[in-house]
């Protein structure tokens, strides 16, 4: 069984041109293709001496290559003290033979297997355990199925042996040939998890993570010597030096499955101690999860600097010949390497199951963590809740959320654990209406009570951190939030004058105003406007006027009660709405309603209106009608109220299309003998106890002017002007007007 591994390798101070990754081409002959992911297994401890034989070659395309064979077998040895080291001088690799300019009848831009193919059969080679060919070509790159950008690429075969094809010589080498040789090995590549929504961790499911926003960056672990190239030779990672039997089989403290807070002492993972690295299973998950201590000792002293000294997080990655390096953030980063890949003192790892690492300290000598399982302190109580709410048993493990809050299934709903309230069961209809709102990730967030049932009609809530979920048999289950939810506190909650609510939190309203209804009416929130009931004929009749759309806009009070006989009323934007028991519920806004508050609103003399605003009047007029009268606007004449007997005389002349046409004056009093009157666009009523009310307008009026009106000799007019051949006349307490044939003539009585 045959596994291609390619490295794209670059280094720090020059990317290569390109940077793709190789994909394996067709077998040599007798070798089966390789598989796409290797079975799951581990080597066993392992020792073994591993027969190497070096072929630099001569191509077609470069026929005069050469190479500095003292640099070749420096780095050759140098592979070979590294291995030694890892395995604890169990694995030895020694040079067979070097065959310097070996001429093929190939490019050097030929596919690996073609190359390697090609030597093999010059060299009579046959391929067997313990037994390496390492191919050195003069390229920048290595091809594998048409795709150039490899530094190396293996064949691993079953026990120690493989093929090997390594780009152009260069400082490169030593480590690109120690990372070739561990393909060899049976080892993978060193990643790294990256998620573009930041989670800290994803269980892997199958083939894939369980959060769709994560995925392995392959080569993305520039700490480990399975990791992408560099000019330093850092320490094989922990998991695949266990997986691939390195070492002296001490070197991790299995400590079991997490449990209670455990403080463990981690020493360098490079140094050469036992139980220098730890690994532990996850209780929910089942992931076995290393840590292990990045420190610039030995193999790890260039590299572990900055935020790379300091506890790594490692578990096994989807194929299970690779491991994965868990960094402190896993937001994908630009580049080829990372400096932040351990986890610093003060800093702590939650796994998808909800166990917790927590960095105390880092020395130079070494590191303390604490491990806890908070499956082992909160299941107990998330089961006890599950219980006393008839939840049923577990369908799901304990897993962590947002801060520090956990969550586990149940046949028939969840309990939900976070730091600040404990745990809180989570179910039926209300816990359908959270999950409709986000969960903890929506408006709602956290829980903070379990459902509390014994309200008003069977109804049941539960209290959350941004508000709470109300739910009744027969109005079902709503949210209630924020500034509205504050004013249904204040209203009574249920038990109020609103009831319960009957609609979800509704936005979108006119410059960014919600509203939510209720039993009684809703509740309306504008930013500007404030947050106000609306309920009763006052509701109606706003919703006649088109609510926060029409002439009112937002209500600014609630309906205020207490007003003469019974009545109340609700300011608005544009104006107000007035209702009482005996007069109805009407609007009240613009100039006519300045002139009814100069009048003393509902206490003053024309009491409550009767009527809308009604507009459609000659010349753009509009009035409202009112208990004892009316008010009149006109763009021209202004706003007059109009009442009582000069209102009566005003309507026998035909209103504001008669004669006398819009009112320009209030009612005017303190005339002689107490009579009051109003001027009009036309002329004027003229009111008196004794003679009641008549108008007045024309040459009529103009001689009465003359004579000095009611305080004259004529007094006041006793009748209305009425026809006489040519003309008319007035009759008045002193005489008479007649006005004929163009002139006016004036008697007394005698």
């Amino acid at each position: 069984m045959g596994v291609a591994s390619a490295v794209a390798a670059v280094v720090l101070a020059a990317a290569p041109a390109t940077s793709a990754l190789a994909s394996p081409g067709a077998a040599p002959a007798g070798i089966p293709a390789p598989a796409a992911v290797q079975p799951a297994l581990s080597y066993p401890q392992r020792t073994a001496q591993i027969a190497v034989t070096i072929v630099t070659v001569k191509t077609t395309d470069q026929p005069n290559a050469t190479y500095d064979a003292t640099a070749l077998n420096n780095s050759f040895q140098s592979a070979n003290s590294y291995w030694q080291t890892v395995s604890a001088g169990h694995i030895t690799l020694s040079l067979a033979r070097t065959v310097q300019g070996m001429s093929i009848n190939v490019p050097s831009t030929a596919d690996f297997s073609t190359i390697t193919n090609t030597v093999a059969t010059n060299l009579g080679w046959s391929d067997a355990p313990d037994k390496v060919l390492m191919v050195m070509i003069p390229n920048a790159n290595v091809s594998v199925s048409g795709v150039s950008g490899a530094l190396g690429v293996t064949w691993q075969m079953d026990n120690e042996s493989g093929r090997i094809v390594l780009a152009q010589q260069s400082s490169f080498t030593g480590p690109v040939m120690s990372h070739e040789l561990g393909h060899v090995q049976g080892l993978g590549h060193s990643n790294t998890l990256q998620c573009t929504d930041g989670a800290m961790d994803s269980q892997i499911v199958g083939t894939g993570f369980a959060d769709p926003a994560c995925s392995s960056r392959e080569y993305g672990d520039n700490n480990s010597i399975m990791g992408i190239s560099q000019y330093n030779w850092p320490y094989l990672d922990s998991v695949l030096f266990q997986f691939g039997g390195f070492g002296n089989g001490n070197e991790i403290q299995d400590t079991g499955t997490a449990g209670a807070a455990k403080t463990y002492t981690l020493t360098p993972w490079a140094g050469t101690g036992a139980a220098r690295a730890i690994k532990f299973t996850d209780p929910s998950t089942g992931e076995v999860y290393y840590l292990q201590y990045k420190a610039p000792v030995g193999y790890d002293a260039p590299t572990a600097t900055s935020g790379n000294q300091g506890i790594q997080i490692l578990k096994t990655d989807i194929d299970p010949t690779e491991s994965l390096l868990i960094p402190p953030s896993t937001v994908p980063y630009g580049g080829y390497y990372s400096y932040s890949l351990s986890w610093q003192p003060g800093q702590t790892f939650t796994t998808d199951g909800g166990t917790q690492v927590t960095v105390n300290s880092v020395s130079s000598s070494s590191a303390t963590v604490t491990v806890t399982a908070m499956a082992a302190i909160i299941g107990p109580q998330m089961d006890a809740k599950a219980s006393a709410y008839g939840l049923g048993s577990a369908t799901g493990a304990i897993t962590p959320i947002r801060n520090g809050g956990y969550y586990r299934n149940y046949q028939y709903g969840a309990v939900i654990w976070t730091p600040a309230h404990g745990a809180m069961a989570s179910n039926g209809a209300i816990r359908s209406e959270w999950s409709a709102l986000g969960f903890e990730n929506g408006v709602l967030g956290y829980p903070t009570t379990d459902p509390i049932g014994g309200l008003k009609d069977g109804g049941v809530y539960q209290n959350f951190e941004g508000g709470a979920i109300v739910w009744t048999p027969a109005t079902g289950v709503h949210e209630s939030l924020g500034v509205i939810r504050q004013l249904w506190q204040q209203l009574g909650f249920e038990s109020g004058e609103m009831g319960y609510p009957m609609s979800e939190v509704i936005g979108g309203l006119r410059n960014g105003g919600s509203y939510q209804n209720y039993q009684s009416g809703a509740i309306v929130s504008s930013p500007t406007a404030g947050t106000h009931e609306s309920l009763g004929p006052i509701r109606t009749r706003w919703s006649q006027l088109g609510f926060e759309g029409g002439l009112l806009g937002y209500p600014t009070t609630g309906v205020v009660t207490g007003l003469t006989n019974g009545g109340s009323y609700q300011n608005y934007e544009g104006g107000a709405i007035i209702s009482s028991p005996t007069a109805g519920t009407y609007e009240s806004y613009g100039s006519i309603r300045q002139e009814w508050q100069q009048l003393g609103f509902e206490t003053g003399i024309l009491g409550y209106p009767t009527s809308p605003v009604v507009g459609g009047l000659t010349n753009g007029g509009s009035y409202q009608n009112y208990q004892n009268g009316a008010i009149v606007s006109s763009p021209t004449s202004g706003t007059h109220e109009s009442y009582g007997p000069i209102r009566q005389e005003w309507s026998a002349t035909g209103f504001e299309t008669g004669v006398l046409g819009y009112p320009t004056t209030e009612v005017i009093s303190g005339l002689k003998n107490g009579g009051t009157y109003q001027n009009y666009g036309g002329g004027a009523i003229i009111w008196s106890s004794a003679t009641g009310a008549h108008e007045s307008y024309g040459p009529i009026r103009q001689a009465w002017q003359s004579t000095g009106f009611e305080s004259g000799k004529l007094g006041y007019p006793t009748s209305e002007v009425y026809a006489v051949a040519n003309g008319a006349a007035q009759d008045f307490q002193g005489g008479r007007i007649v006005s004929s044939n163009g002139s006016t003539t004036i008697t007394y009585n005698s």
